[in-house]
């Protein structure tokens, strides 16, 4: 492909993320990029297997989504890059620079980070992704200062001699990765998967750690609270609920870990859960009308016919989860004595990540969704009547079938 059919295929691409007429997913499998000034461009959901991106300049472009199985990235700049789930599996990336990039999810497992110092594996010819079985990350020496690396899989990766100096590693799968002599210094490793003997010789001043390291154990994102404690709390907050306040408390779960719990059907409403966890927890039913959970992470949970109407969810994370036929309307408010005040308060969903989750028969409903993400959301028959959807990002996110009204954007 010649540098103008290049140019021609991105233009081809930024009109298929905005929508327009006569866009294209641009499809650089085993294309030679290498020294292209890519700097600040869009290349979200970008198919480019096997793709020659020798000294590439990739500072600040979005390449979320992406794959770049087996692609070549030697000598490559990805200062800021954001690269939210990208496919890198089996990538090289030998020299290159990745301070302040965004790997948050990226899929390294059988990736290999490649320095001056590590073989030249791949060196001379381009790579067939179909021969790649690498079965482990190489990422010995490399610079990762300031990286947000937060739920990427690095299972089995040598991160030896690494220095990730003040990385976000939060929640990212370390499963079976070699820390030896690895700089950590300042890192939040909260929620990541790692065992205390990975950490020997690590370098760990003033890093993050979950919970006090026992040998050969690994660790949640927070600390789980106890089984009886949530119980205790959400009975607590029921009775409040109940007696208007004169009879139990109401609940404030912010910042704790309820992950991978059953909380099916369990009335939550105006409960405080500031930067919780409920990730992979299933919710079905549950009520959080008039919750205030702020940052609070959702990640893969199952939130079928869950009732956050009037919640307050500014930057919570949704990442694949299932919101079918949830409601996010607003609420209308009330004096105490049950007589209406005339007034309604929406949803706020400001800045929350909705990538990839299934919304189909959901309603948002004048829902707040300023700076909100739902990149490659599923919102079939999903309701946005009165929603400014000007102001969310919603690029590959599936509109077709998607209830607007006339002062939807």
């Amino acid at each position: 492909m010649t540098r103008d059919e290049i140019r021609r295929a991105l233009d081809k691409h930024k009109r298929f993320l905005s929508g327009r007429g006569g866009g294209a997913r641009a499809n650089l499998t085993g294309v030679d990029l290498s020294g292209l000034d890519l700097s600040g461009i869009n290349l979200q959901n970008v198919v480019a297997v096997g793709a020659i991106c020798r000294g590439t300049n990739f500072t600040g472009a979005d390449l979320s989504f992406a794959d770049f199985f087996g692609a070549i990235f030697d000598q490559a700049e990805f200062q800021g890059a954001i690269m939210h789930r990208t496919d890198l599996r089996g990538a090289m990336l030998r020299g290159a620079r990745l301070v302040g990039a965004n790997l948050r999810q990226a899929d390294l497992r059988p990736g290999v980070l490649m320095n001056a110092r590590t073989l030249e594996i791949g060196d001379r010819r381009a790579i067939n992704a179909s021969d790649i079985n690498h079965d482990r990350a190489e990422a010995e020496g490399t610079l990762l200062y300031h990286t947000d690396l937060s739920d990427a899989d690095l299972t089995n990766a040598n991160l030896a001699f690494a220095k990730l100096k003040g990385a976000n590693m939060r929640g990212v799968n370390l499963s079976g990765a070699t820390l030896n002599r690895t700089v950590l210094r300042g890192v939040d490793l909260t929620g990541a998967v790692f065992t205390a003997q990975q950490l020997e010789t690590a370098e760990l001043t003033d890093a993050i750690l979950p919970t006090a390291l026992l040998p050969g154990e690994d660790f949640p994102l927070l600390p789980l609270v106890p089984r009886d404690e949530v119980e205790k709390k959400i009975f607590d907050h029921q009775n409040w609920i109940k007696t208007g306040g004169a009879v139990g408390e109401r609940a404030d779960l912010s910042g704790c870990n309820l992950s991978r719990r059953d909380l099916r059907g369990v009335d939550l409403s105006g409960a405080r859960a500031a930067g919780a966890r409920f990730d992979q927890t299933n919710l079905e039913g549950a009520k959080f009308v008039l919750s205030v959970m702020p940052g609070a992470s959702f990640a893969g949970a199952l939130l079928v016919g869950t009732d956050l109407c009037g919640a307050e969810l500014t930057q919570a994370r949704f990442h694949r989860a299932d919101l079918r036929m949830a409601l996010v309307e607003p609420v209308d408010l009330k004096k105490p004595d049950g007589t209406a005040l005339g007034r309604v308060w929406p949803a706020n969903l400001s800045r929350a990540d909705f990538t990839q989750a299934n919304l189909a028969g959901a309603t948002l409903r004048q829902a707040v969704i300023d700076g909100a993400n739902f990149l490659g959301a599923n919102l079939d028959r999903t309701n946005l009547s009165g929603c400014r959807l000007d102001r969310a990002r919603l690029a590959g996110a599936r509109l077709d079938s998607a209830i607007l009204s006339e002062d939807a954007a």
